[in-house]
């Protein structure tokens, strides 16, 4: 039974490190899940653009906290070595008292044109716009103009030591104006607001 239960664990932890298909912009329950009482859930953004899988782990765990859910973010507590093998993963899973784990996915993106009076700003340097990479060059739209909005995609997943198979997820999706500071802050609020309603939690 030991056996079986760590197998599940490590198969729910290894799959949030690879793509997952896209969902809905909707929320979805097992049938079957039950409300369990977690000593930490792990917080795991899939990405890897570190200024941004921070963010978002850190909000969440925040928000989580505030709600007297043990949490811990992925950043801080897994490295590479961690998950070299079944073994060391589980002792690691073990060690930290982990029995969940929420991950995000990005899911996809695309842009929005918008139209309106121009004005320009002449900027030469490349930027990284955190999970989602964006190149400012030039001449750049800073007030007007035709612009473009990225629109991101992200599914949240939620899964247990209690079986293999997803307990819950929602897709989230979002603009991104004013760096991925505010968009992970917006998709840990709406995640963890939907998990408090929707019961993932014993509170």
């Amino acid at each position: 039974m030991i056996k079986t239960v760590k197998r599940t664990f490590m198969f729910f932890l290894c799959i949030s490190f690879f793509p997952l298909e896209g969902l809905a912009q909707s929320s979805w329950k097992s049938p079957e899940y039950k409300a369990e009482s977690y000593r930490k859930v792990m917080v795991l953004a899939k990405t890897t653009d570190e200024l941004a899988k921070r963010q978002i782990e850190d909000f969440t765990v925040k928000l989580l906290m505030e709600k007297g859910i043990t949490a811990i973010p992925a950043y801080s507590n897994i490295t590479d070595a961690d998950i070299s093998t079944e073994e060391k993963l589980i002792a690691k899973a073990d060690e930290l008292q982990v029995d969940a784990l929420l991950a995000y996915t990005v899911t996809g993106r695309n842009t929005q044109i918008k139209n309106s009076p121009r004005l320009d700003a002449h900027l030469g340097v490349p930027v990284r716009v955190g999970i989602f990479r964006g190149f400012l060059g030039t001449n750049v739209p800073i007030a007007g103009g035709t612009k473009s909005v990225a629109v991101v995609n992200v599914t949240a997943s939620f899964y247990n030591r209690s079986s293999q198979n997803m307990q819950w997820s929602k897709g989230l999706s979002g603009k991104l104006k004013k760096g991925t500071d505010k968009l992970a802050s917006e998709f840990a609020k709406e995640t963890v607001n939907a998990m408090m309603k929707e019961g993932i939690f014993i509170q």
